[in-house]
């Protein structure tokens, strides 16, 4: 056992449901800014209101070990005087270190404005960031890169901090920038106990949705996902008892119910499934789940179906890709359409009739192998013939380019997001249009249908990103923060005009933008390069069009929108405005007791 009891740090971590380009680092590691930062209330709104989950995992790990590390939740939402604030109060003798930790790429100027200052301030401060993917952080300054599942990488980390004997780690080296290799050489995995325990200071809530890790790994190699860089074959799941035990001191402490599962496949196992489904039997409360599941094990294995609502798993994440046979094929999935469109369907019924909930989520990619327009316009219509009371959103297939061409590219090639499609188009039927493109860009590809990026983005936009509005899965929806006590079936939608928010919504920050904005200025973001390229009319002519295509409506209709006409099972236009409210309220909340703690 390593005890660091002489040393304390702060992880800071969090997500954004929107995430906006504020800022980035030049080729000589200088921070330039590309947008303003969103206001305060557009920043907060803009959250997911889930903890950290990377980052308290480290936490609770290095604190096995007598470190005292604490976390800071929902960091979008924190101003840069009030991260100043908060290290001030928390500083002390044993500060070691500062770290990072984001679901996705970091680029909110207020952190990196902070890390600077820390930097500046406090310069025998250690600063690291870890992630899933090396390009999400490397485009920023820090002196330590912790990549992969991170536990044993981060405390052998700490450790040689702690007695200046970083010589003796094995990591490489980027310029000034320092990468451990967790998935090579520290591996946290096989990891029997995945808990997370929550400290006083956390401030928890009873109605949170709190993430939890049941097994480490995915056992599948889809092609257009970046996990099986990440690959574990075997089954890594977590003991029961130590899976019973996070459970029952959360509802002991908080009174926590709610739970994401933050595992990459939930069903790759049946047996797993009974296994913790066991467990539940045992508990003095019936917590609730959600998270990703294979729809085409959910179709195919109907003796699992007891065992979903036994475990209270009702809030399903499906990965389904495509609905077109060959398509689905070439990515490494593939079960027959028909059986999975019916499995689903018959799913969706036996859990409604046997459980109080249930909300499925269908994701699909726009582009994919062997996909045409006619297979999309016919999974289109199946959705909007049987999934209207569900949720499912489509987006084009991204593809990235190589961080590093050169003397790093293996180093890259180790550590990135890029997927198999990434790695090699040609092998899956791709040819890249731009071959001139920038590190770590967007490619603009042509599938093997003529399909293209631009056209695969445009029959998106005609269709509308969502395809579907019903259900929403627990974490995406905060309604019942309102009161702990509304039902499941409170949050769900009696008619599929949240499209019609939606769109007022995207209508007003356009509208916004378009006041404020300055014609002399030079552009720099995404947005803006649009805007000099095409010109503001023809870009919101164009924006106009992609809304009013999904919803076939006048301009005279366009221009009486109105919020009135969103309906949910609990409320409508008021029910929405207190759960923004609600939700400024609970991040100023506890943002102040986190500065005011001892």
């Amino acid at each position: 056992m390593t005890y660091l009891n002489d040393v304390h740090g702060i992880i800071i971590g969090g997500t954004q449901n929107l995430v906006r380009d504020e800022c980035t680092y030049d080729e000589n590691d200088n921070l330039i800014q590309l947008a303003e930062p969103a206001k305060s209330r557009a920043r907060d709104l803009s959250l997911g209101i889930i903890r950290a989950h990377g980052a308290h995992k480290i936490a609770s790990f290095l604190r096995e070990h007598g470190a005292d590390v604490e976390v800071v939740d929902y960091s979008f939402s924190w101003t840069l005087e009030e991260l100043k604030d908060f290290w001030k109060s928390r500083y002390h003798s044993k500060t070691l270190f500062l770290s990072i930790s984001t679901t996705f790429r970091t680029s909110s100027l207020y952190i990196w404005q902070f890390a600077e200052w820390v930097r500046e301030k406090y310069p025998h401060i250690h600063i690291l960031g870890g992630t899933q993917s090396i390009d999400k952080v490397l485009p920023y300054k820090l002196d330590w890169y912790i990549y992969g599942y991170g536990e044993y990488g981060m405390l052998e980390l700490i450790k040689s901090l702690r007695d200046n004997t970083s010589d003796s780690l094995t990591y490489y080296q980027v310029g000034n920038k320092r990468i451990i290799n967790c998935q090579k050489y520290y591996r946290s995995f096989p990891k029997k106990e995945l808990s997370i325990s929550y400290e006083d200071r956390d401030f928890i809530e009873s109605w949170e949705v709190l993430p939890i890790e049941a097994a480490r790994g995915c056992i599948f190699q889809c092609a257009f996902c970046s996990f099986p860089i990440l690959g574990i074959r075997e089954d890594y799941s977590r003991d029961e008892e130590n899976f019973y035990e996070e459970l029952k001191e959360n509802y002991e402490r908080w009174g926590t119910k709610h739970y994401v599962i933050s595992d990459e496949t939930v069903n790759d196992y049946h047996e797993k499934l009974e296994r913790y489904a066991s467990v539940i039997k045992r508990l003095p409360f019936k917590p609730r789940f959600g998270g990703f599941a294979r729809g085409d094990l959910i179709a195919g294995r109907k003796k699992s179906w007891d065992t979903y609502i036994e475990l209270g798993f009702m809030s399903h994440f499906y990965g389904i890709e495509s609905m077109y046979r060959p398509a689905a094929k070439a990515i490494g999935k593939g079960m027959e359409v028909g059986k999975l469109q019916d499995g689903l369907l018959e799913f969706k019924e036996y859990a409604l009739n046997n459980h109080d909930f249930y909300g499925g989520h269908i994701s699909l990619i726009a582009g994919l192998p062997n996909e045409t327009f006619k297979t999309l316009d016919n999974t289109y219509d199946w959705l909007q013939k049987n999934w209207k009371d569900q949720f499912s959103l489509i987006s084009p297939l991204g593809m990235s380019s190589p961080l590093f061409t050169g003397e790093h590219a293996h180093i890259v090639d180790e550590m990135s997001n890029f997927s198999l499609i990434d790695k090699d188009p040609g092998k899956y039927g791709y040819k890249i249009i731009e071959k001139d493109y920038r590190p770590g860009s967007q490619l603009e590809w042509i599938s093997n249908t003529g399909m293209t990026t631009k056209s695969a983005s445009e029959w998106v936009l005609s269709k509308g990103l969502p395809l579907t509005y019903g259900s929403l899965p627990p974490w995406m929806v905060p309604e019942y923060m309102i009161d702990p006590d509304l039902d499941y079936l409170d949050m769900m939608i009696k008619t599929p005009k949240m499209r019609t928010l939606v769109e007022l919504d995207l209508k007003r920050n356009y509208l916004n933008y378009q006041n404020n904005y300055d014609e002399n200025d030079v552009p720099e973001t995404q947005f803006q390069q649009q805007i000099q390229k095409h010109g503001k009319k023809e870009l919101q002519d164009s924006i106009w069009w992609s809304l009013d295509s999904t919803r076939n409506v006048t301009i005279k209709e366009k221009n009486n929108i109105s919020e009135n006409n969103i309906v949910f099972a609990s409320g409508g236009k008021h029910f929405k405005e207190q759960m923004d409210q609600y939700k400024i309220d609970f991040l100023t909340r506890y943002k102040r007791k986190k500065i005011n703690a001892n």
